[in-house]
């Protein structure tokens, strides 16, 4: 299945509304917050469309959220299980790939 080229701020949005009905308030400002993160770091490295994403550029999020959030070990994990769920979500409207 070919992907559909999708901006990470429309997916975010897509994804929390998605989730809306399914997460208690606080954990959806709290995924809101940790997405915001990476809609802000793919804004710094000129990625304008999720099937753009690889493994390797995830990897290098992680170690750019690492620096730049001065996270201890248990905030990273929460920040990074987040993010996964949401690059799952995204493999589902075929906007990555589904094993990304």
């Amino acid at each position: 299945m070919a992907l559909e080229p999708l901006d990470p701020e429309t997916a975010v949005e897509l994804y929390l509304e998605d989730r809306k009905s399914e997460l208690a308030k606080a954990t959806q400002y709290a995924h809101s917050s940790r997405l915001g993160h990476f809609i802000r770091w793919c804004d710094e490295q000129d990625i304008a469309k999720l099937n753009e994403l690889t493994g390797r550029t995830l990897h290098r999020y992680r170690l750019w959220r690492r620096v730049d959030g001065d996270l201890a070990p248990p905030t990273e994990k929460s920040q990074m299980d987040t993010l996964r769920v949401f690059i799952r979500w995204c493999g589902t409207i075929d906007a990555v790939p589904t094993d990304l």
